[in-house]
């Protein structure tokens, strides 16, 4: 049924309930999966002196986060990572297209109804354009 899970991660307790639904499906479905992180833009820095650190600092922390990540994930799943600069949504939409995702999974963030419509949320933009099935899972906290 699926072949190829595309799982974003951001460290919060609600990314790590989404790790752990997309590592069971993947191994019940002897799928792979395609790990994704997307720090926020740092080109509005462009040409200061402070581009340079502020992109190599946030890009160390988001490899960081998805080595710590593919490190709980059991050896025999097929893994690949990708590390973004931009908006979570359209990054997450464009890998799945690219790499051909049957199958998008992420954690809620928990607004209330009012928080999340007058501010939306990732996974609410997700849901609404992904071109395949979207997972989205709530931590048990």
């Amino acid at each position: 049924m699926f072949h190829k899970i595309l799982v974003a991660v951001d460290g919060s307790p609600n990314s790590h309930q989404a790790m752990t639904m997309a590592t069971d499906l993947a191994q019940r479905y002897n799928a792979s999966i395609c790990l994704l992180h997307a720090f926020p833009h740092v080109s509005d820095l462009l040409g200061t002196p402070q581009y340079e650190h502020l992109l190599e600092a946030r890009s160390a922390i988001g490899n960081q986060l998805l080595e710590a990540t593919r490190k709980q994930l059991p050896a025999s799943l097929v893994v690949e990572q990708q590390l973004l600069e931009g908006p979570a949504a359209p990054a997450i939409l464009r890998v799945a297209d690219e790499e051909g995702c049957d199958l998008i999974v992420l954690g809620s963030r928990g607004y209330g109804q009012l928080t999340g419509m007058l501010l939306g949320s990732v996974s609410n933009v997700v849901a609404q354009r992904a071109h395949c099935p979207v997972l989205i899972v709530h931590s048990k906290q």
